[in-house]
Order: C-alpha cells, then structure tokens, then sequence
C-alpha cells in the first residue's frame, strides 16, 4: 500500500483590501462630511435669511437708499415721457406716496437704523377711455422692448365702488423697481407709479465725496474749497469774510468782536431733491476754541423747517460765526443733508 507524506490543510484565501480600495473608503467619507456640512450651512444660511427677511430685508446703507431713490424717480419718469405728449398732468411734478408696510412692527432696527420707501406717482390726464388704452399700450410695448415682463392686473371688483376700474398693467423694471400704470383705488383717476421697494439703512453711511480741493482737503487753511460727491451733489464753502449783523438780527444771540460769515453754497447735479438743515454744519470736539455759530443765521433755516434744492439747481445759504478774540482760522464739518457725509473744512480768516 503506497504512503503518502501528510498533507498540510489547505487554507482558503481571503481577500484582503487593497491600497485603492482604502482610498476610496477614506475620499467618500470626505464627500459625505462635506456634503453634510454644505447641507447645514444651507440650512443655516436659509434661516438666517429667512429672519432677515421678517425683519424687512438687509441692512444698507444711506448711500444705497438714495441711489434707489434715485433710480425710482428716473424709471417713473422715464416711462411718463413713454406716453403721448399730453396725457401726464403737469410731467414734470410728482407727488410721494407714503407706505404703511414699511414700517418696523417687529422692532428689527435698532440704533442708526430705519428704514423709507421710495415710491412716487404722476396723475394722468386721461378723459376718454379709448385713449387710456392707447397710452396703455405704449407702456406694454415699451415694457416688453426692454424684456421686462407684463403682468396684467385684474379688477378685484368692488361692488362699493360706483364705476368698473379700468385696465391696469405691472411691470418689475431693472434695480427691482415696480412700475404700474392704473387708476387710483380712492379717486378713480388715472395715475402711474414707480415703487422702489422698502430699503433699510444706516443713516451714518451716507454718499461718499469723490473730490475735493481748497481748504476741503482737511489740510492747511485756504480761502474756499469744493467737494463733489458720488452722485453729483457739490458743495462749495468760502471765502470766509468779516460780518456785522443787523440791529437786532441775532436776537438774544448777541455777536462778538469778532463776526465772519461763511457762505455755503450748495448745487445739486444729483436726481433727487437735497434737503439742507441747520444741523448739517458743526465742528470736531475742541476745534475752534471760542468761537461760536450764530443760530439765527441763515436766515432759510430760521423756522426749523429744510431748504430743498430741486434737481439742477443750486442753494447758497449763509452761515455766520463769532469770537472775543480773532481765531487763526475755522475748522468746519459739513455734509448737505441726510444722505451725505460730512467732509472737514479748514478756512482761513481774512
């Protein structure tokens, strides 16, 4: 019988994973992790926007209001100039519609922050509905030329109501700026509108100079100096001269030895008004030592009430300053109205 030496047992092979196989293993947990943190941080972001939102959208700043503002006067006015020479009553005069959903009901803005909306409406001089409708169709075929969308708007239907409204069409314009042409819900009447949309802002971050030259380089004293802001809006100041106000021009206010007057002069290049206040001047902590403004000049902010410059025009308002003894020169903060930055100014005294 033959022998055989024994046999070792055999032992089944098992695959063991390779160094591909581990990179694999390791890159997909990677793209799991990654994904689930791209997950939370969408669901964090969609949050926080969504609270932005209730609150009444992002906080801005007081240039970008004025910019909007800007945009919607010119896209209103714009589309009036799109109708039949006639139609719009008095074109070149709007009025301001006030807004009651843009208020802060929830209490979102705190410190240095509101919030406006910027939204006007030009009255039409339409009498006949056939030629409404043919001014309404201009809009239309206007809207759609620069591939805007035309919503038209149903009557809701208002049995209270005496007469059927007529047609009214909707577009949203560039920048988010809601233009419809319709009539009236309280008088009837035709009228078109162009609504910017509520803007919350800081009210310290106003439009920013662009240039500035003279004593407004902040620098060395000069007689008089320019600033040019973003949006168009010039202010001139100087040259500084002696000044003896009238019997009983200052009131209580009694002026000094020595009394200068500061001509401002304000040009408005921008596309809205520019409400110029009494507050808009001052001066830094400590500059100036003894020197004092008198409050009864200009005499255009004596009531309190702002001086508007209309668009293309210019403003000069006359500020005066007094002291016992005669100061080397001025040192002066100015910004015209709200939504300017005041600039300093150092003016030299003659």
């Amino acid at each position: 019988m033959e022998k055989h030496p024994p046999q070792e047992p055999a032992v089944a092979t098992v695959d063991t994973p390779t160094a591909e196989v581990s990179r694999r293993t390791v890159v997909r947990r990677w793209l799991v992790l990654a994904a689930a943190a791209a997950l939370l941080f969408w669901a964090c972001t969609a949050v926080s926007g969504f609270f932005e939102n209730l609150n009444g959208g992002p906080v801005r700043t007081a240039a970008d209001y004025r910019t909007q503002d800007i945009r919607t006067r010119e896209a209103g006015k714009a589309a009036v100039a799109g109708l039949r020479p006639g139609d719009a009553d008095a074109p070149g005069r709007m009025s301001k519609e006030s807004s009651t959903s843009c208020v802060d009901d929830l209490g979102a803005d705190g410190d240095g922050v509101t919030r406006d909306q910027p939204r006007y409406a030009w009255s039409l001089d339409y009498t006949r509905k056939a030629d409404y409708l043919a001014g309404l169709d201009r809009l239309r075929t206007s809207w759609r030329r620069h591939g805007w969308k035309v919503e038209e708007v149903p009557d809701p239907g208002d049995a209270d109501r005496p007469t059927p409204r007529w047609p009214e069409i909707r577009t949203v314009a560039d920048h988010g700026i809601t233009l419809s042409m319709g009539t009236n819900w309280y008088t009837n009447k035709p009228v078109l509108s162009a609504d910017g949309g509520c803007v919350r802002y800081r009210t310290d971050q106003g439009v920013t100079a662009r240039k500035t030259s003279g004593a407004a380089d902040g620098r060395t004293p000069a007689r008089e100096g320019t600033v040019t802001y973003d949006d168009g809006v010039r202010v001139s100041i100087g040259p500084v001269r002696p000044f003896t106000p009238p019997p009983g021009g200052t009131g209580d206010d009694a002026p000094a030895a020595h009394t200068y007057l500061v001509p401002v002069t304000v040009t408005n290049g921008s596309g809205a008004p520019v409400e110029l206040r009494g507050h808009d001047i001052g001066s830094f902590e400590h500059a100036n030592p003894g020197v004092r403004r008198l409050t009864g000049f200009p005499a255009e902010l004596g009531s309190g009430q702002p001086e508007q410059v209309t668009e293309g025009e210019s403003k000069r308002l006359e500020f005066v300053y007094t002291a016992e003894k005669e100061p080397s020169h001025l040192e002066i903060q100015y910004g015209p109205g709200a939504f300017h930055r005041p600039c300093p100014w150092t003016l030299s005294i003659p």
